[in-house]
C-alpha cells in the first residue's frame, strides 16, 4: 500500500477513533437530545450544509450556533477567529491536479491509453474548521422559534404518511417495536402507552428509517443480509439511529431520552463493530444521510400534493366533464 492509501486510511482511522470514543462517552448526537442546531451546520460564506461524516463531527461540539467556515474564510469576509481557540477537524475528498503525483500516488503518462477517469487522483484531506462563536464580526446567530408541538408532529405524521403511501403498514399491538421486512410493516406498541406524543414519534421515525431498505423504497436489502444480532444487523441499527438523529433535527421532533435508553443496548455491538471495521462509520454516516434525504423528499412531495389537491380535483373534474361530452358526440 502506498503512502497515499496509508494517508487516506490513516485520516479515516483518526475520524473513526473520534467518533467511537465519542460514542463510548455517550456524547454522539444519536445519544442524547441535542440541540437541534448542533446537527445541522452550515458554512455561511458558502452557504452550503455540511452532510455525512462531517455533519457527525461538527456535532459533537454541541454548539447552539450551526455556522462554521475555516480560518481563510472568515478572513476573506472581514472577520477574526479569536486568538487561543481551537478549531474542529473535518475531511473533504480532493481530486489532485492532472498530472501530479502525490504521496506516492502515480499519474498516467501523457498519451497513454489508460482511461481518463482512471487517470483521476484523489486524497482525503483534513480541514479545520471555527464555530461562529469563536469568531468576531459576525451578526449574532438568532435560533429559528421553536415549533409548536402540534406543528413538529405534523410534520412527523407527513413523513410517515408518505412511507404509508409507498406501501408500509403500521399496527399498534403487543410491547415492542420494530420493523418486519417480511412483512413491510412497523410493528408498535398502543399509542397509549408511549410516555409522550414526542416518544411515540420519536420511535416511529427510527423504524421508518429501518424501512427505507425495503425494495419499495431504497432497495437497501444488503444491509439485513445476515441474521438477527450480528455485525450487519448491529450496523443498521446505527444507520437508523443517525438517521432519526438527522430527521429529529429536521423535522423539529426531538430525540426522546426514553427513545435513546431503549437503543442504548445496541452500543456494546456498535463499538465491537466499528473497533473492528472502523471505516463502517463512514458508510453509516452516508447511508444515513442518503435515508434521512430520501424520507423528507417524499414527505416534501406529499406536502405538495396536499397543497395542491384542490387543483388537482378541479382539474380531474373537467377533465371527465370533457371526456363525457366527447363520449355523447
Amino acid at each position: 500500500m502506498d503512502s497515499a492509501q496509508n494517508e487516506k486510511t490513516d485520516v479515516k482511522s483518526e475520524v473513526a477513533r473520534t467518533l467511537i470514543e465519542a460514542m463510548k462517552q455517550n456524547n454522539t448526537p444519536w445519544q442524547k437530545p441535542w440541540n437541534s442546531q448542533a446537527l445541522l451546520p452550515m458554512n455561511p460564506t458558502s452557504g452550503n450544509a455540511y452532510r455525512g461524516i462531517n455533519r457527525l463531527l461538527l456535532s459533537l461540539s454541541g454548539r447552539s450556533d450551526p455556522r462554521w467556515m475555516t480560518y481563510q474564510q472568515a478572513s476573506t469576509e472581514g472577520w477574526q477567529v479569536r486568538r487561543g481557540e481551537k478549531g474542529s477537524h473535518i475531511i473533504k475528498l480532493v481530486e489532485l491536479s492532472p498530472g501530479h503525483a502525490s504521496d506516492g500516488e502515480q499519474a498516467a503518462e501523457p498519451g497513454s491509453s489508460t482511461d481518463a477517469h482512471q487517470q483521476k487522483r484523489f486524497a482525503l484531506k483534513r480541514y479545520t474548521v471555527f464555530n461562529a462563536e469563536q469568531i468576531e464580526g459576525l451578526t449574532p446567530f438568532e435560533a429559528p422559534s421553536p415549533l409548536a408541538e402540534s406543528e413538529t408532529i405534523a410534520r412527523a405524521e407527513r413523513v410517515m404518511e408518505a412511507l404509508r403511501q409507498t406501501g408500509l403498514s403500521i399496527a399498534y399491538s403487543g410491547n415492542q417495536a420494530f420493523y418486519s421486512p417480511a412483512l413491510d410493516k412497523i410493528q408498535m406498541p398502543p399509542k397509549a402507552s408511549f410516555h409522550s406524543t414526542y416518544d411515540l414519534y420519536s420511535t416511529l421515525l427510527h423504524e421508518g428509517a429501518h424501512s427505507t431498505l425495503h425494495v419499495k423504497r431504497m432497495n437497501r436489502t444488503e444491509a439485513i443480509s445476515k441474521q438477527w444480532g450480528d455485525e450487519a444487523y448491529a450496523l443498521e441499527e446505527l444507520r437508523a439511529e443517525i438517521c432519526s438523529a438527522i430527521l429529529a433535527a429536521e423535522t423539529g421532533v426531538p430525540r426522546s431520552q426514553s427513545n435513546i435508553d431503549n437503543h442504548a443496548q445496541y452500543l456494546n455491538a456498535w463499538i465491537k463493530s466499528l473497533t473492528k471495521h472502523p471505516m463502517a462509520l463512514f458508510s453509516a454516516a452516508k447511508d444515513a444521510e442518503l435515508m434521512s434525504a430520501y424520507m423528507l423528499n417524499l414527505e416534501a412531495k406529499l406536502t405538495a400534493q396536499v397543497a395542491h389537491q384542490d387543483w388537482i380535483a378541479e382539474y380531474d373534474q373537467a377533465l371527465a366533464s370533457k371526456e363525457l361530452e366527447l363520449a355523447h358526440r
